[in-house]
């Protein structure tokens, strides 16, 4: 006699809660970094190349777009190739005027290091960042039986979102708004005193024919 094997399937699921917004779930947050560079001083000076100039160059045009509070450069606690050292600031120096900047955007320190290593010239500045959002799977594509999303749906989206924020001051607070324009309100009253149209005119490129003599 052949056994029968009955396979009961319940419609029944256990509950499980709603999930909160996207927003709520995936948030993009931001943070305070620090940016440095290092500057290496030979005993002939400080000799940088076309390349290196490049890379310092942009280092101070990025402090000036992002930087928070002022530019830090920190020289060896030794005392070691002062002419070095002071190549290094007046190369910064220069930098930051070509930039718009002057001498009260730097800090100088020190910081100690060991006899006989090497001993870079450190500059460094702060600045805010949007922290990368690692998107795993937090839970099995199947799981959805009360019509709920997994855990991390959303989070791709979120993430790709906080790649493209030039600025992570605009995730803090809004822009100021600009005072209106007085000029303008005037004119816009003008021509309503005397009948006339209000709006701006369109240029003539931007009128589109549909063809229906409408």
């Amino acid at each position: 006699m052949a056994s029968i094997i009955s396979v009961v399937v319940s419609g029944c699921t256990i509950y499980q809660p709603s999930y909160g917004p996207t927003s709520l779930r995936n948030k993009i947050t931001v943070a305070e970094t620090v940016e440095r560079l290092e500057l290496y001083v030979g005993q002939a000076g400080l000799h940088l190349s076309a390349r290196d100039q490049d890379a310092v160059g942009n280092f101070i045009r990025q402090y000036s777009i992002s930087g928070e509070g002022p530019l830090y450069i920190n020289v060896p606690a030794n005392g070691s190739n002062s002419h070095g050292v002071s190549q290094a600031n007046g190369v910064i120096q220069s930098l930051l005027e070509r930039y718009g900047m002057n001498g009260t955007n730097l800090q100088s320190g020190q910081y100690a290091a060991a006899p006989g290593a090497p001993a870079p010239v450190i500059v460094s500045f702060r600045r805010l960042a949007v922290v990368p959002i690692d998107c795993q799977q937090g839970a099995s594509l199947t799981h959805t039986s009360n019509n709920q999303p997994y855990g991390n749906f959303g989070c791709a989206q979120t993430a790709n979102l906080a790649a493209l924020i030039d600025n992570p001051r605009q995730l803090l607070a809004p822009y100021a708004w600009d005072n209106a324009s007085s000029v303008r309100r005037l004119t816009v009253l003008d021509n309503y005193s005397n009948g006339q149209a209000t709006a701006t005119p369109r240029p003539a490129g931007q009128e589109i024919d549909t063809g229906d003599g409408g």
